[in-house]
């Protein structure tokens, strides 16, 4: 079994198909893999709470930059820039100019040149030395990201920022009431919409902000198919918390900034009986561990690398036991799985139905606290 009572996905494969419903054939292992991922990714969803995979994450505003001066021209495709030290990290930044009604998005070209998008051109008079604000309107969200949790507009709670040590909600929005309320100002930060652009999902803030800030926000994180990987093999060391994977390609297949990774010898067991460590950190053929090897050593092993679920760890066994429930061809056990599945889910409700239990409650079954 893994780590804190974990079970990557590999390990639940094994017990719904070998320990459970015994269809040992090694050609079926798919299908249950295919079991194990509809409970995961479709049943759960359905009757659990957001709260249970929630992430929090942070975002740093960027502060306007208004250094120096510029120069545009009637029917030009760009703005030419006196004192300035424009960079690359501006590319898809908004530009507006002091005494001009239009907001320009530019692309970074020289310190003291921008190039319009969308092969836009100034159709404002010409200028010179006037002053500007170069300004960040969109500020990219996790990789894994799904979607925002449910905000309330009469009372937020999702999106926040300190001021004066006190933690203040920003107001949601849709798309298109935060298109009408967006010019451009400058100024304090009040309300937010999450937009999708060229498939990447970015935050957008309103008012833009005059000086650097942070944003804290609560997401889903989207919820992909579990895998395994097994290329190649594997040199297990005693003693050290590096496992080299000989002629592998790890890069791309495990990627512990977004999932979690469990890896396993496979002469140490399949099933209930594996023996599996966390992976911390992996780069193309080694892999960091979250602790010192203690099981098989040797060179040339075989390996299982297997993610975990993102739900919470008792909802390991309800998707066992789902995946069983599902595949059983004779359902001699049907009854006794669909009620192990459902006590899991039940006495979860429970456990919450007790945490969150009001006061009063508490206090009407003699539940107060001791003095």
């Amino acid at each position: 079994m893994g780590v804190n009572g974990r079970r990557p996905f590999t390990e639940m494969v094994e017990i719904a198909q070998n320990e459970l419903v015994r269809e040992g054939a090694s050609n079926q292992e798919d299908k249950y893999k295919g079991f194990i991922n509809e409970v995961y990714l479709n049943e759960l969803p359905s009757l659990l709470p957001e709260d249970y995979i929630k992430k929090e994450a942070f975002v740093t505003l960027v502060s306007q930059y208004t250094t120096g001066t510029i120069t545009v021209g009637s029917g030009t495709a760009g703005i030419q820039g006196a004192s300035t030290s424009w960079s690359s990290t501006q590319t898809g930044y908004f530009i507006k100019v002091s005494g001009f009604n239009r907001l320009y998005r530019v692309t970074y070209s020289a310190d003291t040149f921008l190039t319009f998008q969308n092969s836009l051109t100034w159709v404002e008079a010409t200028g010179a030395g006037l002053s500007y604000s170069l300004f960040q309107d969109r500020y990219s969200l996790p990789s894994d990201f799904a979607y925002l949790i449910m905000d309330d507009p009469q009372d937020p709670n999702v999106v926040s920022r300190y001021v004066s040590n006190a933690q203040i909600f920003l107001d949601p929005m849709d798309n298109d009431e935060f298109e009408r309320q967006f010019n451009g100002i400058i100024g304090d930060i009040w309300s937010y919409t999450v937009k999708w652009v060229s498939e990447n999902p970015y935050l957008l803030i309103l008012s833009a902000p005059s000086a650097a800030d942070i944003i804290r926000y609560w997401y889903i994180p989207q919820l992909t198919t579990l895998t395994e990987y097994t290329t190649g093999t594997a040199t297990f060391t005693t003693g050290t918390a590096v496992v080299f994977a000989g002629g592998t390609l790890l890069t791309g297949n495990v990627d512990t900034s977004v999932n979690s990774y469990y890896i396993r010898n496979d002469v140490d067991g399949t099933g209930s009986s594996s023996k599996w460590v966390k992976i911390t950190a992996s780069t193309a053929t080694a892999l960091t561990l979250t602790a010192a090897w203690g099981f098989t050593s040797g060179s040339g092993q075989t390996y299982t690398i297997s993610e975990i679920s993102k739900w919470p760890v008792r909802f390991d066994s309800a998707m066992i036991y789902k995946s069983a429930l599902i595949a059983d061809p004779d359902n001699a056990q049907i009854e006794k799985w669909k009620g192990l599945y459902q006590e899991a889910i039940t006495l979860d409700k429970t456990v919450d139905n007790k945490r969150m239990m009001p006061k009063q409650f508490k206090e009407f079954f003699g539940m107060r606290r001791r003095p």
